[in-house]
């Protein structure tokens, strides 16, 4: 099986809330980190034919309670103005829905399950790495492996993976600092 072209799918907000909480010990993580530096990290010599960033935009009432929550508000669409403007970085956005103090992300994991699959069955991609502690990627990914025969790999979080995952993956592998560099 050929093993060049690799699909990067980023779970941007499994992954940000994780480095945010390694961040609160150790200030050397990087949260508005570089895509495409963690997608060359984790690709290594193999072609990345695809980066997905799936992030959904923060909730419009920060706007409203002033300080520091604007300030938050306005850092985080700035950045995903930053990713929009990335070459060869496509990015997605799921929703937020629920009442204040108790949102629920939609449509983002369905989108990055999604794309796995219609990009396997279209063959655009050898090699497919999830970045993400989710274990709601496991039917996506045992699909894309068994039908399609694309090899799964998966980043994650020392002690804060979907064991379920990372047993339906060909390769995991630890996030570490050296892969989250500041997007500038």
């Amino acid at each position: 099986m050929n093993q060049d072209r690799v699909a990067i799918f980023i779970d941007n907000s499994n992954i940000f809330h994780n480095l945010y909480d390694l961040r609160k010990i150790d200030l050397n993580w990087v949260c508005l980190y570089d895509p495409i530096w963690l997608a060359q990290r984790l690709a290594g010599n193999r072609k990345i034919v695809y980066i997905g960033f799936y992030c959904t935009r923060p909730p419009s009432y920060l706007l409203d309670d002033g300080g520091y929550s604007e300030e938050r508000h306005k850092k985080t669409m700035q950045y995903y103005s930053a990713i929009e403007k990335l070459s060869g970085v496509s990015i997605k956005f799921g929703y937020l829905k629920g009442p204040k103090g108790d949102l629920q992300e939609k449509n983002l994991d369905t989108q990055i399950a999604t794309d796995l699959i219609s990009m396997a069955a279209l063959n655009h991609y050898d090699v497919a790495i999830i970045v993400s502690n989710d274990g709601d990627y496991v039917s996506a990914a045992e699909n894309a492996r068994t039908n399609f025969k694309k090899r799964i790999e998966s980043g994650f979080f020392k002690g804060n993976s979907s064991m379920n995952l990372r047993k339906v993956c060909d390769l995991s592998r630890r996030l570490r600092r050296s892969y989250f560099k500041k997007l500038t």
